[in-house]
């Protein structure tokens, strides 16, 4: 059965997909801020908005990417966008190629293996693990595996793509995050919260669209580095103050969430933020340039945020020291903890390889890969993040950067979720956010051919 926000996604991708391709990222960014959202439920198993998009798209897609394949171009410009891409292309294919062969074996060579059943909740199996055995998770999980690598084969290729795909999830999230805080009484349960299976939070701690505030702490924390960046390097005017009222949502969003992830994860990026500005300032003179300058703007948001801050000290005890202690003494920080020292036993106990997707789940994303995917899918994952990071930061995309950062350090502390579509999308962004022309003479001549972006449009 389709829901209602599924049939609107289908007839919005197929209306952008015909009439205005450009605007197919704007489209799929939306349902980017919706993972726990059901587009189609069948069987008491739900489907989410963003890879039922994915699928559309393959769909729709296909014909143009075969004809494309079938009559590659041999341009010097079409030759340097592959060898561009080609590092990521591997990766993301090689990741997903060695998590069928482990997803498919491991439950079945390490069955009776006890570990954390992910349709369970972790604290009711604490001293009473599950034991393994292939499930349907398991190919459920790989296939939201192979459609978030689709994401990155096709981003920049079928259509364009720049930073306003992460831009327009991370809209979509604070916006509706922000109604939720005002109009809880009449916020749309029935039509969001519609995911089989999934126990969804009360309204105490503000979760937005998501099923948990973890999971919206982890788009604060995301939505922080995109629009700091932004804020810091917007070219336009219109880009800074743009982002400051979304940063101004992060603020309130922050307070009513009340989460652990956000609050830790806005600490270490903040911290590898100011370690690469260090850096930075410490280079560049060496080298004769000049010397890292800083924004008027950044002057006087800082000031700002630093007079609100003063004034609201005993909050801001609450909300950080106060939070971690109420966190680190309560039985499901324990139980957290015992799932992750359990993953790594299970790596230990596999050889490093894993017991497949879907298998186990911890209460970090670095040990649900490394316990699922074992060793090779880790590294594979790592190195994948590295060439997006680096990509990011010679494009127009280390805002997207950032943003990946964000997304990536808050799964580790508690989203432990390789299925959140904003790590695919931040990806995607990263190895393709720049739009460059080369790029989409993939499928010069085809039906699929899309205009690159001028520089000039790739300002929002």
């Amino acid at each position: 059965m389709i829901t209602v926000l599924g049939i609107v996604t289908v007839v919005a991708v197929a209306g952008v997909w015909m009439f205005r391709r450009r605007w197919t990222q704007l489209v799929i960014g939306a349902t980017v801020a919706f993972p726990q959202t059901a587009g189609i439920v069948v069987d008491g198993n739900g489907f989410p908005l963003f890879y039922l998009a994915v699928v559309e798209l393959v769909v729709l897609g296909a014909p143009a990417m075969l004809l494309a394949l079938a009559r590659p171009r041999t341009s010097p410009q079409a030759r340097a966008a592959g060898r561009r891409r080609f590092p990521s292309d591997l990766l993301g294919v090689a990741l997903v190629v060695w998590a069928a062969v482990i997803t498919i074996a491991g439950p079945r060579i390490f069955a009776g293996t006890r570990v954390f059943d992910p349709a369970l909740g972790v604290d009711s199996q604490v001293g009473n693990m599950s034991l393994l055995a292939p499930s349907l998770g398991n190919i459920a999980q790989l296939g939201y595996l192979t459609l978030g690598v689709l994401v990155l084969l096709m981003a920049g290729r079928l259509f364009p793509v720049d930073t306003r795909l992460l831009g327009s999830a991370l809209w979509v999230a604070l916006v509706l995050g922000a109604v939720r805080m005002v109009a809880e009484p009449v916020w749309p349960h029935a039509l969001l919260q519609n995911m089989p299976g999934y126990s969804y939070a009360t309204p105490e701690r503000l979760s937005g669209t998501f099923y948990e505030p973890s999971v919206l702490g982890l788009y604060l924390v995301a939505a922080a580095c995109y629009f700091g960046v932004r804020l810091l390097r917007g070219p336009a005017p219109r880009t800074r103050i743009a982002a400051v009222l979304a940063l101004g949502l992060v603020v309130l969003e922050f307070i009513a969430n009340a989460s652990g992830t956000a609050l830790l994860g806005l600490v270490v990026v903040a911290a590898a933020g100011a370690a690469v500005l260090l850096v930075r300032a410490l280079r560049l003179p060496a080298k004769g340039s000049a010397k890292v300058g800083v924004s008027p703007w950044a002057i006087i948001g800082g000031t700002g945020l630093l007079a609100l801050g003063l004034t609201q000290l005993p909050l801001l005890y609450d909300l950080t020291v106060g939070s971690a202690e109420r966190k680190a003494s309560s039985f499901s920080y324990l139980a957290r903890g015992l799932a992750n020292e359990r993953s790594w036993q299970i790596f230990l106990e596999t050889s490093g390889l894993g017991v497949g997707l879907g298998s186990h789940r911890p209460s970090s994303l670095f040990f649900l890969v490394l316990s699922c995917l074992g060793l090779v899918g880790t590294i594979l994952l790592v190195v994948l993040v590295i060439v997006a990071l680096v990509a990011a930061a010679r494009s127009e995309a280390i805002a997207a950067g950032w943003a990946l950062v964000g997304v990536l350090v808050s799964g580790v502390i508690a989203v432990p979720d390789l299925s959140v579509p904003l790590i695919w999308v931040g990806l995607a962004v990263c190895v393709a956010g720049s739009a460059t022309r080369a790029d989409t003479e993939f499928l010069q001549g085809t039906t699929a051919q899309v205009p690159a972006l001028e520089p000039a449009e790739l300002v929002e």
